[in-house]
């Protein structure tokens, strides 16, 4: 054990003590002897620091992705600060931790926290995850039983795979596993702002994270971008990075408000997963010409930077994925084809301004928390409007002949103009209030709003 300790170069003694209470339990049931169990432990030396290394290197590049962040977190890890404060979680004199003041200054010079104080707050964050997570049933999902199987080196994980789940500190183990995920995936301030969002606790949003992830494939990508180091320059590691979180979150979010709870994590991804990647390799036939040429653009950037192409046109086109739930949803409700819901979705979103109005929401400051919040809230219910209004428009009668035809891609134009032919007076003043934001140059929050809130009277 001495020898994986100095292998690692860090503190191994976590892994060490689980390994020993399992080897101990085996030798004590007779499984194997002391002097196999000796072999074992020095056969198992370097994956083991293998193991320790991988949690350090994930811990490492979340702390790379925060910092690249900068100011645009500062407030929103301010305020993660002040409520671990409240709380009487932390204290940030002693743990040397910039104090309102300073976080003013640092505001108004453009710059975030330092590495070693985002260190000392992802510290902070984890040990208040780990104790949520604990105190919960989350330990306990049998989804989470890989990760606790993987938490042990190879040699024990198949011949000794029952005595792993019987370990007597199994709950901790998957408690400190899935912290590990949650934090260095997703930052400091994931959970508690989650959590603003959606009064959900802790364990009901680590599930929907493992869904989130699982769904869209995401540890694929990450190893993707991983395998880049020294290939591709970090920052656009990091930007990459920065993509997948954004779509992890939003998905996240979503299974919160539309799932049932608690949270199945293997139910919600079976009801999704294959819709999402049916949608997701054909993304191009729905998005609009304008966005087809961003991620184009985006994608091209990639690959000049030393990003394989096949791994560039899956990072550029992620933030068009969010909907994609909406629409696996409105399929399974409608019982119509996932690929004709798609066209009829996003033609939806392209007639009323719906995408128009999301980018311009996007292009909105969000450095402060509380812009963020008004920001993520207007985008929140455009996107449900538009939800809302593909329900409609494939439940008419007409509607469901069309897209029920022998063709994927029903003739959406003749859909949402037969459904808007009903409503002319509302889909008139929504046209008229487009065109005046559209060419009044770049809308600020409150005409967002007002548009907002005339997309909601058409579903009203």
């Amino acid at each position: 054990t001495d020898a994986i300790d100095n292998s690692a170069g860090v503190d191994c003694s976590d892994h060490e003590v689980n390994i020993k209470i399992l080897l101990g339990a085996l030798e004590q049931a007779k499984k194997m002897t002391r002097s196999q169990r000796d072999k074992l432990l020095v056969q198992m030396t370097d994956e083991v620091a293998e193991l320790v290394l991988r949690d350090n290197y994930l811990q490492t590049q979340s702390i790379t992705v925060t910092e690249e962040l900068g100011a645009h977190l500062l407030d929103r890890l301010a305020r993660f600060m002040r409520t671990l404060e409240k709380a009487g979680q932390l204290d940030r004199s002693l743990e040397f931790l910039p104090d309102d003041d300073t976080i003013t200054e640092r505001a108004k010079a453009g710059k975030g926290l330092t590495r070693p104080e985002i260190s000392v707050l992802l510290s902070y964050a984890k040990l208040v995850l780990y104790d949520e997570l604990l105190a919960s049933k989350l330990p306990d999902d049998k989804y989470l039983e890989d990760d606790l199987i993987d938490y042990f080196p190879t040699p024990l994980r198949k011949k000794y795979e029952a005595q792993i789940k019987g370990h007597r500190l199994h709950r901790e183990i998957v408690a400190t596993v899935a912290t590990n995920e949650v934090v260095n995936r997703m930052g400091i301030a994931f959970i508690a702002e989650v959590k603003e969002k959606t009064g959900m606790p802790s364990d009901e949003i680590a599930r929907a994270y493992y869904a989130a992830r699982d769904i869209f494939g995401l540890s694929d990508i990450w190893d993707g971008i991983e395998a880049l180091d020294n290939k591709a320059p970090a920052d656009v590691q990091s930007a990459m990075l920065i993509e997948t979180g954004r779509l992890c979150e939003r998905a996240t979010v979503w299974l919160l408000r539309n799932a049932s709870h608690p949270l199945s994590i293997g139910g919600e991804i079976k009801a999704y997963a294959g819709g999402v990647k049916t949608l997701s390799a054909k993304m191009s036939q729905f998005l609009s010409p304008a966005d087809n040429e961003i991620v184009e653009h985006r994608a091209r950037d990639y690959a000049n930077a030393g990003v394989p192409d096949a791994l560039a046109k899956k990072v550029a086109v992620l933030r068009y994925l969010g909907p994609i739930l909406d629409v696996v949803r409105i399929a399974n409700m409608t019982k119509l084809p996932v690929e004709a819901t798609g066209h009829t979705y996003f033609d939806i979103g392209h007639r009323f301004g719906f995408d128009w109005l999301r980018r311009a929401a996007s292009g909105l400051p969000s450095d402060n928390a509380w812009d963020k919040l008004a920001i993520t809230a207007i985008v929140d219910d455009l996107f449900g409007y538009q939800s809302e209004l593909s329900l409609s428009v494939l439940y008419d009668a007409k509607a469901k002949s069309i897209v029920n035809g022998k063709s994927s891609k029903p003739d959406t134009a003749k859909v949402i103009e037969a459904w808007s032919a009903k409503r002319a007076p509302l889909v008139t003043r929504t046209d008229q209030l487009l065109s005046e934001l559209q060419t009044g140059g770049t809308p600020d929050l409150a005409m967002l709003a007002v548009a907002n809130r005339q997309l909601k009277s058409m579903v009203g």
